[in-house]
Order: structure tokens, then sequence, then C-alpha cells
């Protein structure tokens, strides 16, 4: 029989990050399941929010892990919301649980637990992936308790299936980017002192500085915002990064040419795939492609290492499938309990979905 436990400390958290990432690996879960991503989330994002970890027991092995909050508010409202910890800025969200026999059970059983919790006005949980378990165990447990279920579409994420070999790969493309990709490698390389390095040990925190220079830097010259502009973000990556290089999950790329850093790409490693968070490049070396040259390196090198996936995560960017990344939608889950305050949620639901949606058009 399985044992549920609520942990609300960060002690009762800590002690779970060595069971929760077997999980995590055993299942081939993506990297936005692991405990550092969501431990280092919350160190950043926990003001106004009330930890609540749903975790079931099988004995003594964790079987899954409900990684959830409970706000205070919701736009300013006093109401109570329960989301996933990593809502907004994460891709991938969902149960933490192992791929067994009992998969099915162990979600009820979360589940279960949700659902009866009676200090949750609503349940708003963001970017589970098409074909999530939990989702649809979610909803069918939601309609079975007499509540208020809706399943909306939320964004898009791509994903390119890798082929065995570079040659493959490149054989695949269009002629045209074919022959961009090949031609502004080979020139960078003729015309300059070309490098590409992996950052590594002591010089991550100096190279998240770099790429979140060269990140701005392009969007500012597109005349947008771009990810970085607050600190809190730029703390969370930056501890994020060094957790994740003690494990070998960090992926930092850096161009230079003529000894200059001319374009980064922020990325991790986990299992089988490759995840493409952020790039960033010298708007001056535009016209020579190095963000795509720099990709390429980034696709070869995983190829080459085995990798099945290179995941270009969310946004509707055309230059993805130019790399036949094939695109895939998150969906977003919203219950409601009967009363005033669920009305409430639920008109300013409406409103962030819109206001959401026209930021989007706006910036694609």
């Amino acid at each position: 029989m399985l044992k549920v436990e609520i942990v609300t400390d960060l002690e009762g958290f800590k002690a779970l990050s060595e069971d929760w990432n077997r999980i995590v690996l055993e299942a081939n879960l993506s990297i936005f399941q692991t405990w550092e991503w969501s431990w280092h989330w919350w160190q950043a994002n926990s003001r106004g929010k009330k930890l609540w970890l749903i975790t079931a027991r099988d004995g003594r092995d964790l079987a899954g892990v409900a990684p959830l909050y409970i706000s205070s508010s919701y736009y300013g409202l006093p109401v109570k919301v329960a989301a996933f910890i990593g809502t907004n800025g994460t891709d991938y969200l969902d149960i933490i649980i192992s791929h067994r026999d009992s998969e099915a059970k162990v979600i009820s059983t979360l589940t279960d637990q949700l659902l009866k919790y009676p200090k949750w006005d609503a349940v708003d949980l963001h970017q589970l992936p098409l074909g999530s378990s939990a989702a649809q165990i979610i909803g069918s447990r939601a309609v079975e308790a007499g509540l208020s279920f809706e399943q909306v579409p939320q964004d898009n994420c791509y994903n390119l299936v890798l082929p065995d070999s570079w040659d493959d790969y490149l054989a695949a493309l269009s002629k045209k980017f074919r022959w961009n990709v090949q031609y502004y490698a080979r020139r960078l390389a003729r015309d300059h002192e070309l490098s590409v390095r992996l950052s590594e040990g002591g010089d991550i925190a100096k190279d998240m500085k770099l790429f979140f220079k060269l990140h701005q830097k392009r969007f500012v010259s597109k005349k947008k915002p771009g990810a970085y502009l607050s600190p809190k973000f730029r703390k969370f990556h930056t501890d994020l990064a060094v957790a994740f290089a003690k494990h070998g999950w960090l992926q930092l790329y850096i161009m230079e040419i003529d000894k200059k850093p001319v374009a980064a790409i922020y990325g991790f490693k986990l299992g089988n795939s490759f995840y493409y968070y952020l790039g960033g490049f010298e708007p001056d070396w535009g016209s020579l492609s190095v963000s795509t040259v720099l990709i390429a390196r980034a696709v070869e090198d995983s190829i080459n290492t085995g990798l099945r996936n290179f995941n270009f995560l969310r946004g509707n960017e055309p230059y993805k499938q130019k790399w036949l990344a094939q695109e895939s939608p998150n969906q977003r889950l919203i219950i409601n309990r009967p009363g005033k305050k669920s009305g409430l949620v639920q008109k300013a639901m409406a409103v962030e979905r819109d206001l959401t949606k026209r930021v989007k058009d706006k910036l694609e």
C-alpha cells in the first residue's frame, strides 16, 4: 500500500533530492523534472507561496512526487491556487513518476490527495506535455469528484529526433539551409581564428554573465526585452548552471572569433536528450550566421555522443522548422471548486490567457 506524505519545509525538500533524481534518471524524464530545477526555482520564486510537495512511497522507496505550491493570492485577488513548482519559465511540467506497472496507481494516489485538500480555490497546472499520463488521470479524477475541469492548449514545443550520423542529418535538410550551415562554418574557419568551447569548472559563473550579455544584445537589437533583464532570473540560472555542471548536465557553449566571444548557447543534457534553452550572439556578427553555425555544432556533438533528441523547447520561432524539429503541444489543466472565489479565479485566468496571447502575437 502506498503511503502519502506532505512536505512543506526546506529540510524535507532537501532530503528528497537523491530519491527524486533516481526516478528522473530511471524513467528518462526531462531536465525540468530534476530536483535541482525545482529546488533552485523555489529558492528564486517562493515569495508569497507555500511549499506543498505530495509524495507517495512504496515501503521505503519514493514512488512519485507532485511538486506543488499554493499561492497566497492570484493576480492580486485573495484566492489560493495550487500550481506546479516551476510555473512560468519551465518548458515541461508534470508529476515526477517512475514508469513502472504501478504508474497509474501512484498518479491516482497523488491526485486524490491534491483534490481533497480543502485550502485551495483552484488548481492551475501549466505545461504538461502531450501524452502525459498524469494529465489524463487528473482530469478523470477531477470529474469524478464533481469538480469543474478544463484542459486548454498552451505552448508548442519543438523536438528534433536525431539520426545516426551527421551526414544523414545534413542530407535531410533543405538544400538552401544545408548550404548555409556548411558555407558559413567554412567561411568563419577560413577567414578567422574560430573556436568553440563548453564552459566548465570555475568559468561557469563568468560564462553565464557573458551569455546573459550576448542574449540581451541580440534581443535589444530586435527591440525586444529578452529573458534575462531580471536579476532574480539571472541568479536562478547562474545557481542552476553551477548545480547542473556538477552532474555533467550543463551544456553552455561559447563561440569565440579572433579570441572575442560572439555567440553562446545555454543548454542542458540529460539521458538521451539535449535541451536548447536559449541562445545569444553579437548582432554585428549576424551576417555571418554565427548562431546557426553554433547550433549546428551543438547538434553535431549531440549526434556524435549518441543522443536521440535535440529539443528546441517552447516557442513557435520559424528557425526551428529549418532544423527539422517537430511540433508538440503542451497543455494546461484548470480545476475549480464551486463558489465565489473560484469564479474570481476563472475570470482572472481568462484575462491572463488573453493578455498572454496578445504578448506572444506581438513577439512572434
